[in-house]
């Protein structure tokens, strides 16, 4: 029991091995990783795209040329569906494993994810709502139709986390132990209503609630990128400035309290940021799983819990698996495209299972 009286979650959180050695600084291997994946993502697919031709298509946005140029089929896909859906997916990787880390400090415990708070359960029930009442919609929404499924997502994912967070909050002090049995039951609880709604949809309404639910980057465009990007950078934003005081909070609540940490503040951020970020990710990409939890966890392995590193190392690396997982959904079964969200769930679960096997060794 730890002076602020909550046991902790995991007694071997943070990993001791890694509390006093010097991790390497993991700038320059990751940013490599990410632009390597990225030069990838906008060269390979149905339609090819040669490297020097992609090479001198940007380089012609700043008045050099290189004598290599794509061809008007190669241009429209490049700044019209591969380098939205890049950018997107870059955003969303990096939102997703960030919050997790930060979750995962949070609750001093490395198997937390943003979906136990039950942001994506929230935003998935808002989603297919949205799908079953497209009829209505349509009827007083006009095109403004369009954005009924983001938004329902985006509220969605934040109206369960508040609920989450209020169910938690007892005696004027919130339980971390409670947040996460609360955002359990609002999950249980989403659940029962997306199985509900989905009765009531029709054939093609079932589809797209099943790729949805499993995620995709395949709707991304210049406008939903445009959307997205401020809520998910400011999420972004307020969970990397958090990186000091989340290294305060791994001595325990009430030494953090001492060293002048306002605890309380402090988890009201932190959740209300995840819910921001979730949120806005779920509501232009769908849900996607594993991502917020097999990131940080491996990062904390190879890092140490230095969230000044961990944080960003997260983002860069979220970033990463996210874009190279929709590289290998959209090209794995051509004309076919995989959901992402499938894949980041079987890539992930072997890795899972490697880490709790290593972990148990030792």
């Amino acid at each position: 029991m730890s002076a602020s009286g909550i046991a902790p979650v995991s007694a071997t959180y943070p990993p001791k091995e890694h509390v006093t050695s010097v991790a390497p600084r993991p700038w320059l291997p990751l940013t490599l990783l990410l632009l390597g994946v990225v030069l990838l993502s906008l060269a390979v697919g149905a339609v090819s795209v040669p490297p020097l031709a992609l090479a001198g298509s940007l380089l012609d946005l700043v008045g050099l040329d290189i004598g290599h140029k794509l061809e008007s089929v190669q241009q429209a896909v490049l700044w019209s569906i591969r380098l939205p859906r890049v950018a997107l997916g870059i955003m969303v990787g990096a939102v997703l494993a960030t919050c997790g880390a930060a979750l995962q400090a949070l609750f001093r415990n490395p198997l937390v994810e943003p979906g136990l708070l039950g942001t994506s359960s929230g935003a998935a029930l808002g989603a297919v709502t949205a799908i079953v009442m497209d009829v209505a919609l349509s009827a007083h929404l006009g095109p403004l139709r369009l954005l009924a499924v983001p938004l329902a997502a985006f509220l969605g994912a934040l109206g369960a986390t508040l609920l989450a967070h209020r169910l938690g909050a007892g005696g004027g002090r919130t339980e971390t132990a409670r947040i996460l049995l609360a955002g359990v039951a609002v999950s249980a609880g989403a659940g029962a209503g997306i199985g509900l709604l989905t009765q009531l949809a029709t054939d093609a309404q079932l589809r797209s609630i099943t790729f949805w639910s499993w995620g995709s980057l395949g709707g991304a465009s210049w406008q939903v990128v445009g959307a997205a990007t401020v809520p998910l950078l400011v999420a972004l934003a307020l969970l990397l400035r958090e990186a000091r005081t989340l290294n305060l909070l791994l001595l325990g609540e009430r030494e953090a309290w001492h060293l002048g940490v306002d605890v309380e503040r402090l988890k009201r951020r932190l959740i209300l940021s995840a819910a921001l970020g979730v949120g806005a990710a779920v509501s232009v990409s769908g849900v996607i799983g594993f991502v917020g939890l097999l990131v940080p966890a491996l990062l904390r392995l190879a890092l140490g819990p230095d969230h000044r590193r961990l944080l960003g190392a997260s983002a860069l690396l979220g970033a990463s698996l996210l874009v190279g997982a929709d590289l290998l959904a959209r090209t794995a079964a051509i004309p076919a495209e995989l959901p992402v969200g499938a894949l980041t769930s079987v890539l992930g679960v072997p890795v899972f299972i490697a880490l709790l096997s290593r972990k148990g060794a030792a």
